[in-house]
């Protein structure tokens, strides 16, 4: 798999990793908890959400940086 690929199948990973932190963000504000519960796992998902936007952040700037080369290298 080549580099563009790979970078491609990164991206579309965390995307996904994104839409599945939100529909869990939804099914958290259903559940019954303490506070202190609730604003824990909040904070998981929100720790979880900024990695995953800097890692596709990084992605983004390697993609750009990239030079394009041959399939048959």
């Amino acid at each position: 798999m080549n580099n563009k690929l790979r970078l491609n199948h990164a991206t579309n990973a965390l995307n996904g990793t994104l839409v599945q932190l939100n529909y869990l963000s939804e099914l958290i504000d259903k559940l019954n908890m303490t506070d202190k519960q609730r604003e824990q796992i909040v904070m998981q998902v929100h720790n979880i959400k900024v990695n995953s936007r800097g890692a596709m952040t990084d992605i983004a700037s390697v993609n750009v940086g990239m030079i394009p080369f041959s399939e048959t290298v």
